[in-house]
């Protein structure tokens, strides 16, 4: 069972088109704090799950760019189990690495009127 067998089709084509429409900068800032985040809270099928659930909120949001993924890590909080500490842990320092490198701290979304 894969950690994106909860993931319905149609978020998992969003995720692709984000991804397929990101600059090569913003692919890097995804994968650093992706890598950031399962060093501290493990790279075991859990840890990866939690990267499942926050794309599946960043797309349910709106979001338009995966290097917006630092701003939804505390959105896995109560479903983290036994690994809330770890969870807030990387929210903070994922925090500090989107100020190092002047990221937005709101998502990258289009505002409908």
């Amino acid at each position: 069972m894969g950690v994106f067998e909860d993931v319905d089709e149609n978020t998992k084509r969003k995720i692709v088109k984000v991804w397929e429409k990101m600059d090569d900068k913003n692919k890097d800032f995804f994968v650093d704090q992706v890598a950031l985040a399962m060093s501290i809270w493990g790279s075991d099928e859990l840890g990866k799950s939690f990267i499942a659930k926050i794309l599946g909120k960043m797309m349910e949001d709106g979001s338009e760019n995966l290097s917006d993924f630092g701003l939804y890590v505390e959105s896995i909080l109560g479903e983290a189990d036994k690994r809330e500490d770890k969870v807030k842990k990387a929210g903070i320092i994922i925090d500090d690495y989107r100020l190092r490198n002047a990221l937005s701290s709101v998502p990258h979304k289009e505002i409908e009127f």
